[in-house]
């Protein structure tokens, strides 16, 4: 005799065939307009989702304004697992300080210092010590052959160029900030911590 149809049995099986896992969620506000929401948006992530946004501001005036943002999101229904700001050394005078204010209200830094073309160019070289932001666009250009650019577009143009020398880059932040341990980070020049937000994008990569 055939088996019956149980639909107790049958039915779980269906829903668990058409469950589909909640995607993880990334809030990034950056310093830059274009360059930094540009490649971060530019990652193809797999089980999570990134907003990416820049401010066109610095230090505390960022920090606070992603404080903003993620309430204003909030408002309207929408959390996030992951939150971060990016931003830069420059010659900004709090810089530690829009570190430490990140932190307490539970956002993750991604902080260059000078600038973060840094970490572009720790694709393809260990820069370490002094050497001055003014320099990046010249030394990137080098590299890659053609004028680095700031403008609309260039950053998501470059991302392609770039992931293959990514793991490099990782590597070569991760040697600088063992080197630079015990240093505040406004001291700290040259370092970055954005290959600590790339690592995380990559855990939700394909």
């Amino acid at each position: 005799m055939s088996a019956r149809y149980n639909p107790r049995k049958e039915h779980p099986i269906r829903r668990r065939a058409g469950f589909k896992p909640v995607k993880k969620t990334f809030l990034i506000v950056c310093e830059g307009v274009n360059t930094e929401p540009e490649y971060f948006n530019a990652f193809r992530l797999t089980s999570a989702t990134v907003k990416a946004i820049g401010k066109g501001l610095g230090t505390m005036s960022l920090v606070r304004e992603a404080i903003s943002v993620r309430e204003q999101e909030k408002h309207k229904g929408k959390s996030f697992n992951f939150c971060w700001v990016v931003f830069d050394k420059d010659d900004y005078p709090d810089f530690d300080e829009a570190i430490e204010l990140a932190k307490k209200n539970g956002f993750e830094v991604a902080y260059s210092n000078q600038a973060f073309e840094l970490w572009f160019l720790l694709h393809f070289k260990k820069y370490s010590g002094k050497l001055h932001r003014r320099e990046y666009p010249k030394l990137l250009e080098k590299h890659l052959g053609f004028p680095y650019s700031k403008q609309e577009g260039f950053a998501k143009m470059l991302f392609p160029i770039l992931l293959p020398f990514q793991s490099k880059a990782i590597t070569n932040a991760e040697t600088i900030i063992a080197e630079t341990q015990g240093i505040k980070p406004s001291l700290a020049e040259s370092s970055t911590t954005v290959h600590n937000l790339v690592k995380k994008l990559n855990e939700y990569s394909d």
